[in-house]
């Protein structure tokens, strides 16, 4: 599902660490420069957990017998997310590899910043 400031991914996430394994059904979701799991439990509780977007890693899509799977670590802490479309999954490991940024929000800022560039550099030219 999306939302107005990106994009926003509920299911199953088997989370492993040094503590264990264990199964969270949650909403995970970019806030800022952070990644953010709402681990939903009974009557409406929820649980916030947030990871720093930058200390995310081995972030990449898994086929798993009929299905897909994205994974990424934080420290050491292991993630798997399934229950979701395969575009959906692609959608949102693009946003963890590019720290949270949208994908056309840095072209738009790339191109931004080339046509300003650009003008100043041909008008240092036209001077000379």
């Amino acid at each position: 599902m999306k939302e107005a400031n990106g994009m926003k991914l509920d299911g199953v996430c088997k989370i492993s660490s040094a503590l264990g394994m264990e199964y969270q059904f949650g909403e995970f979701y970019i806030d800022r420069d952070y990644l953010v799991f709402d681990q939903n439990f009974s009557l409406g509780m929820k649980k916030r957990q947030t990871f720093p977007v930058a200390k995310l890693g081995q972030i990449a899509l898994v086929r798993e017998e009929e299905e897909i799977l994205l994974t990424f670590s934080c420290d050491n802490i292991e993630f798997e997310i399934n229950g979701n479309s395969h575009a959906n999954l692609r959608e949102f490991r693009d946003l963890l590899q590019n720290k949270g940024t949208n994908s056309s929000d840095i072209q738009r800022a790339e191109n931004k910043k080339k046509a300003r560039y650009t003008t100043h550099h041909y008008h240092n030219f036209a001077k000379s």
